[in-house]
């Protein structure tokens, strides 16, 4: 389904048929890319807000310790070995 639209100061309109077949609507972003001289769009899926928000925890730095602090809190005197 080729559509051909106009450049008007480096923007193009996509309009509600290309946007509806991309999944998008007003406001959501879009990634393009040229490959070999072809210009591909592509919806970016968001990500929601408690995803962010464990994405920002496991980028923090981690509490001091290890995981040999760990055991050495247990005492293994009753463990046969």
């Amino acid at each position: 389904m080729p559509v051909r639209r106009r450049i008007h100061s480096g923007q193009v309109y996509l309009g509600r048929e290309v946007m509806s077949l991309l999944g998008v609507k007003d406001g959501d972003e879009v990634e393009l890319e040229v490959r070999d001289g072809v210009a591909i769009i592509k919806p970016v899926k968001s990500v929601d807000e408690s995803t962010l928000e464990l994405l920002k925890i496991l980028k923090e730095p981690r509490a001091a310790g290890s995981y040999e602090d760990f055991f050495e809190e247990y005492s293994y005197d009753d463990i046969e070995g």
